[in-house]
């Protein structure tokens, strides 16, 4: 199916949206381009909310899978409403970010930045203490600076509307009806805006995930507040001599483990399920605050008791901190919600993590992870920006998209390991560049270069940084605790 849209609104204002509504504007093939985004501010999940409640809300309904839901919009619009809990409550609308104040990027500027747009060389004074002068990671903040430009330097501003909530996106008569919500001077100001095509660059870092191990809802209804997400995590303040125990063995996890080092007491436990990521191995654990345990198998309400695989047991814990993922989520589309719900931890019936299979005239950016974000979303943006204009090479016959599905699903289940581009990123690039073909004669479509192999050995190379981090830091702790010799 040939698509050739005029109106585009693309949803979210993160790195996604940004590149997204970029692509779009470059290819010089629209009438309306419209960019919402429920913040006050540019940035996505880069946006530091530290003034933002950080409890869970219903740790139930996140197990479940019914957390999120849609909001019902009035019967008449356009119209005023009063802001509600309800509708506007942080807690239920999980419009928190996932940033700490120390969070950083985890991957080098020459391959996590859009070709035309190179992050700032400029450094925080946490950066310099954990990796030098030369360092490659950025802070949280100089990516928003970053993404903020995107938007600024090419007056893609006019396109924007801040604070405001797509509740409701629809299908009707060939159309994509939004249904819109402002919050503003105290009030929900409701209406609706039609177009032909819709891009969805809302990121999955909304939702968190918790495993569902016997005696965890118990637990914490008898242990309020002792069961937390890495979404909530702000600093290290609030854990300083308390017994903590970390979930998980990817990311988050080990950024967890390493910012509460002294000041939780020692050691810290990492309870892992199974190997951490691959990448990384073993070497964010080896440390000597740091005490390894197999996974969490039941929770005790009675007592409080932390029950491993292995047998072990541990008492007197204050916290668990789950470093264990997130979750889709997309209650404003209902179908595709109802999909989600469906499935496992992915984002199903749609093709090369990109194109929506029943209609190709909604796609999504930024809902993929493994490695290479974001410059990936780059490459997702010109190909579904072209092919939105009518450009692009053509999409596969749907039967050759559900079987890539049906694949992938037989093959990797739900998770991470779906959504992971991993190992094959040239080739998912490669896929995307050929989508999308050249740019139009006489355009400013952009170009998409070949996928570069040194990339990956700079990838290589952004681990082993990593890892020289860790193992500065375990020296350190060792250093500081053996005896001072004597001076001669």
């Amino acid at each position: 199916m040939t698509v050739k849209a005029r109106r585009v609104a693309v949803i979210g204002a993160g790195p996604a949206g940004a590149i997204a509504t970029d692509a779009l504007v470059k290819e010089q093939a629209f009438e309306t381009i419209r960019v919402f985004d429920r913040r006050a501010g540019i940035g996505g999940t880069w946006v530091y909310t530290p003034h933002l409640p950080t409890a869970i809300p219903s740790l139930g309904d996140l197990v479940s899978g019914k957390a999120d839901v849609a909001i019902t919009p009035p019967p008449q619009l356009p119209t005023v409403t009063p802001v509600s809990e309800d509708v506007n409550g942080h807690h239920r609308r999980f419009s928190d970010t996932a940033l700490h104040e120390n969070l950083h990027s985890n991957i080098i500027p020459a391959i996590m930045s859009y070709t035309q747009e190179p992050f700032p060389d400029k450094l925080s004074p946490r950066t310099l203490a954990d990796y030098g002068p030369g360092a490659p990671f950025r802070h949280h903040t100089v990516i928003r600076e970053w993404v903020e430009g995107i938007f600024s330097r090419s007056g893609h501003e006019k396109l924007l509307e801040l604070s405001t909530t797509v509740e409701r996106a629809e299908k009707v008569g060939g159309e994509w009806v939004l249904t819109l919500r402002k919050e503003a001077l105290g009030r929900n100001y409701w209406w609706r805006e039609t177009f032909d095509a819709l891009v969805v660059a809302t990121g999955h870092y909304n939702i968190p995930w918790f495993p569902n191990i016997p005696g965890l809802l118990e637990y914490d209804q008898k242990f309020p507040g002792r069961i937390q997400h890495s979404k909530h995590f702000r600093n290290s303040s609030k854990f300083k001599g308390k017994r903590v125990v970390v979930v998980g063995g990817s990311i988050s996890a080990h950024e967890i483990v390493h910012e509460i080092l002294g000041a939780a007491q020692a050691p810290v436990y990492a309870s892992l399920r199974g190997e951490p990521i691959p990448a990384f191995g073993w070497e964010p654990f080896i440390h000597p605050d740091i005490a390894v345990k197999k996974e969490i198998k039941r929770f005790d309400p009675e007592t409080g008791r932390l029950h491993f695989a292995d047998g072990s047991i541990l008492d007197d814990v204050d916290y668990v901190i789950f470093g264990t993922g997130y979750t889709f989520s997309i209650p404003y589309i209902p179908h595709v919600q109802e999909r989600i719900r469906n499935a496992y931890r992915r984002l199903p019936g749609v093709y090369q993590h990109t194109w929506d299979i029943d209609d190709p005239t909604l796609i999504f950016v930024g809902m993929l992870g493994g490695g290479f974000t974001f410059r990936v979303y780059e490459w997702q943006a010109v190909a579904a920006a072209r092919h939105l204009a009518g450009r692009a090479n053509p999409l596969p016959p749907i039967p050759e998209q559900l079987e890539w599905e049906r694949k992938r699903v037989a093959e990797k289940g739900g998770g991470k390991d779906y959504y992971s581009i991993a190992p094959n990123y040239g080739d998912f690039f490669e896929f995307l560049r050929g989508i999308a073909g050249e740019p139009a004669p006489g355009t400013t479509g952009r170009v998409l270069p070949v996928f570069d192999e040194k990339w990956l050995e700079i990838w290589t190379g952004m681990v082993v940084n990593k890892i020289e981090g860790f193992q500065r830091k375990r020296k350190r702790a060792e250093e500081a605790r053996s005896p001072v010799k004597a001076k001669l």
